[in-house]
């Protein structure tokens, strides 16, 4: 009999997510299942899709892709121990990315998932690239720097007045940039920043633009996760004619000092392995490496040459 990957029905969803959790520690396996099931619940506008696969009825697999917003998805990788049933599930996830209006579908693996790794690039995700996780524990963080030495001024966003400001610099920005470089060419600045407004639980509150004598010079976007108590530095970028000037670490240096007037644990994020330029800033910084993963992505020049709809 052939495999069958169908999205779940409300009926299928108590055994599959079941299936999900299976590897859960017993104390906490209840509880998990309990709120993904209330997640899926919640999702009203078909943006959290549970797929499931079925061989004569019976349960081989489930697999799990997310839209979390216009632009992007996030899968997680199948849940099954069979490799023809993992096929089959990433294959219908790949199909449903295509048809959707996103520029990148993607899911992140530890780098010695060597197997699962391979069985993605086999089905249509390959490796893209692997991200450097760092974090700052908001210590010996300065309580006036970079910008007030040199005249800096930060602009906040602003939807109504300077949202062409913001999306012409993240463009600007995008140039000749060593972070996931390959994204420049699969998504817009609009899809960029749509993209951004839906890392953490805090919108646009904490985006910001900077200025010198007229000439905007870079932004820096934050975002609040709440339950952790620490924000995240979803987005840093320098215009390219200003670039190797100290600007990236003076944004930096004001993203710390408002986590750290806002009371956070730490600030958060993540960078392209391969940008080294980045890394030495960060560090630089006090930003502490923690780990790293490969993401594999299926991405809008591997499938479509389709516009995307963005409001």
């Amino acid at each position: 009999m052939s495999i069958t990957v169908s999205q779940a029905s409300p009926e299928e969803w108590p055994e599959v997510s079941a299936l999900i959790f299976n590897d859960a520690a017993e104390v906490d396996q209840d509880r998990q299942i309990r709120e993904f099931l209330e997640t899926i619940k919640a999702d009203q506008n078909g943006h959290k899709q549970l797929l499931v696969a079925r061989e004569n009825e019976t349960l081989l697999g489930a697999g799990v892709l997310i839209f979390t917003d216009a632009a992007t998805a996030f899968f997680w990788p199948p849940f099954t121990s069979r490799t023809d049933c993992a096929s089959a599930l990433l294959q219908e996830m790949a199909a449903r990315i295509d048809q959707s209006e996103v520029s990148i579908g993607q899911a992140l693996l530890e780098p010695g998932q060597l197997n699962l790794r391979r069985l993605l690039t086999q089905n249509g995700f390959p490796h893209l690239t692997n991200l450097l996780f760092m974090r700052h524990p908001l210590t010996n963080v300065p309580s006036q720097g970079l910008l007030e030495t040199e005249h800096i001024q930060c602009v906040p966003f602003d939807e109504q007045t300077n949202r062409p400001r913001f999306l012409k610099m993240l463009d600007q920005t995008h140039q000749f940039s060593f972070d996931c470089p390959a994204l420049n060419h699969c998504r817009t600045a609009e899809e960029s920043l749509e993209s951004h407004r839906s890392s953490g639980d805090s919108d646009q509150k904490h985006w910001y633009l900077f200025q010198h004598d007229n000439t905007d010079l870079g932004v820096l976007l934050l975002s609040e996760h709440r339950a952790d108590q620490l924000w995240e530095v979803v987005y840093m970028g320098v215009a390219p004619e200003q670039r190797g000037k100290g600007y990236g670490a003076a944004f930096i240096e004001f993203g710390l000092q408002q986590a750290l007037a806002h009371h956070q644990s730490a600030l958060m994020l993540a960078v392209d392995h391969k940008n080294s330029y980045a890394i030495k800033i960060y560090e630089d910084s006090g930003f502490i490496r923690q780990n790293t993963l490969s993401v594999h992505a299926r991405m809008r020049s591997q499938f479509s040459e389709k516009k995307p709809k963005i409001h």
